[in-house]
């Protein structure tokens, strides 16, 4: 990520989480088409197993968090 030298300290945290936000938003997007193929393929499943299984390959393809260290809070 990067360190933002140039915002003011307090708002360093909120960019790192619009920032997340919007790196998550990019990859459910890139992950639709096989949202819809799923859809199709499978019609019979229930709207609860499709949004689980939507969640779950998500959570595959995010990158992992490091946490490398304390998060220090100002």
């Amino acid at each position: 990520m990067h360190p933002y030298y140039n915002l003011p300290p307090e708002q360093r945290a909120t960019q790192r989480l619009v920032e997340q936000f919007n790196a998550d938003e990019r990859l459910w997007k890139r992950l639709e088409p096989r949202r819809r193929a799923r859809r199709k393929l499978r019609p019979r499943r229930s709207k609860r197993e499709l949004k689980k299984l939507d969640l779950a390959e998500f959570a595959k393809a995010r990158p992992p968090i490091d946490c490398i260290g304390q998060l220090i809070e100002p």
